[in-house]
């Protein structure tokens, strides 16, 4: 009888496009985007003769396809240092400062750790209080509220964007009256807009990361497990990346177990996209050869712990031998946990559970109790208190801890004008062998209590990105 396991990949937020993309591609159908991503060809097709990175980046390059790859990174980048970003700025002492934080909203711990880590940052540097207005998911608002800041004469914007791609004008003009425009959320920028830089992370690669530690657990060559997904939307960027990556990460360690890896990790990721491109619209796929029989897709339409069991429920009850829920967030899969239970199913027993991002204190807490099996980080605390401290560098310098590159204004504007257009996050995967590694030890009532521990981080300028993976 094969072991039940449950695992479920979350979605934290918004669309995704790629970074290192150029121009604005047709969108193609979903037919056509499968097929540009597949190897095995018509010999006259030239994309028989793309490798596997090849064929990824172009797929980087459309938007629909992107959704599903957010995260992954070009060996290089080219210098951004041309696009205008509203720098040099005039240096000014911490107190003058007049800083706006743009939130799309504030509707879960995630948003609400955003505002608060960035907020506590400020203040911990002498800045004033962030100007804070909330848009509630409008594009229009969110243009509102950007263009009465630009009046009230601020000297930085930290746009949590509603719509990047839509908003790329709206931010050239705030950064062409000489304003920096630091943005975090789950969008990838393009190189030509006028941000500094993007700070998200990398949905994918949480994925990956927990698909990869379930398969070290769990898969044993002959054998295959029963997979069920639990999403928020089909139209998401992180509803589509991260159970993509799961999916890339747990064939990669079946493979390497089997003594027969993926030559490289591209090609695994590629076979992944077009898996889950037919997958996400037949809602079945049979992978038993490779360990997977992926059974069944649940879209909860939201990203709370009731759209997660009533996502769980139907298809769980339909598909009683389910043995492993992939699911996206941390607070789906509290719904999907408690769907398990009312169905008489004990998480960590009689089935597995795993999710795919965010790291919050009770995901932790499943963790140690074994009722969850992992989750990834994807902790707002490390983009909020980034922007901020990219602002302060900016403005003022000698901060304790900046990039010896970036530690007066000078030199600042120097660093930060030639950052990617997105900086990718550290993820881990959290885990029984390293969760009191990354238990937080503040209290659950401070900003800091609610997330995992994280490690100090600095995003990569390009020049460094690019010495860093000459060899990729």
């Amino acid at each position: 009888m094969k072991r039940k396991i449950l695992t479920f990949v979350l979605a934290a937020f918004m669309i995704v496009t790629f970074s290192a993309c150029t121009g604005t591609p047709d969108t193609p159908d979903s037919e056509t985007e499968t097929d540009a991503a597949t190897t095995e060809t018509d010999g006259g097709d030239a994309a028989a003769e793309l490798s596997s990175y090849e064929q990824i980046m172009q797929l980087l390059e459309n938007p629909e396809s992107a959704l599903a790859l957010s995260g992954i990174q070009p060996t290089s980048y080219e210098s951004r240092a041309g696009v205008t970003k509203g720098l040099p700025v005039t240096p000014k002492d911490a107190k003058e400062l007049k800083v706006a934080w743009a939130a799309s909203q504030l509707g879960s711990s995630f948003f609400e750790g955003l505002r608060d880590s960035a907020q506590a940052e400020a203040k911990s540097l002498g800045m004033n209080e962030l100007i804070l207005q909330s848009a509630d998911l409008s594009l229009e608002t969110q243009n509102e509220q950007i263009d009465n800041f630009v009046t009230m004469g601020i000297d930085a914007l930290l746009l949590n964007a509603v719509d990047l791609h839509a908003q790329s004008q709206k931010i050239r003009e705030v950064t062409e009256k000489g304003i920096p425009v630091i943005v975090t959320g789950p969008t990838a920028a393009r190189p030509e807009y006028g941000l500094v830089t993007a700070i998200i992370s990398g949905s994918n690669e949480s994925g990956f990361q927990v698909g990869s530690y379930v398969a070290e657990k769990l898969y044993k060559p002959g054998e295959s497990i029963k997979v069920g997904f639990v999403i928020a939307k089909l139209e998401d960027a992180d509803s589509n990346s991260r159970p993509c990556g799961w999916i890339a990460g747990y064939l990669s360690k079946a493979a390497e177990i089997n003594g027969t890896p993926y030559e490289s990790k591209y090609d695994v990721i590629l076979e992944a996209f077009n898996i889950w491109s037919e997958f996400k619209n037949t809602r079945k796929y049979d992978l038993t050869d490779k360990g997977l029989d992926l059974a069944w897709l649940g879209v909860g339409e939201g990203l709370d712990v009731a759209k997660g069991q009533q996502a769980t429920a139907d298809q769980l009850t339909g598909n009683p031998d389910t043995d492993i829920i992939v699911a996206e967030m941390d607070s789906m899969a509290y719904g999907v946990i408690q769907e398990c239970k009312q169905q008489g199913k004990a998480p960590g027993q009689d089935i597995y559970v795993t999710a795919c991002a965010d790291g919050t204190r009770p995901s932790l807490d499943y963790i140690k109790s074994g009722e969850l099996m992992a989750t990834a980080t994807n902790i707002p605390f490390l983009g909020a208190t980034t922007m901020v401290d990219i602002v302060y560098d900016l403005f003022v310098g000698g901060r304790e801890g900046a990039s010896e590159s970036a530690n007066t204004p000078e030199k600042a504007a120097v660093y930060y004008n030639d950052l990617p257009a997105t900086s990718f996050t550290p993820t881990i995967a959290i885990t029984a062998e390293n969760v009191d590694r990354y238990y937080p030890t503040a209290p659950e009532t401070v900003v800091e209590g609610t997330f995992a521990t994280y490690d100090p981080w600095t995003p990569l300028s390009i020049s460094e990105y690019n010495t860093l993976h000459a060899n990729d």
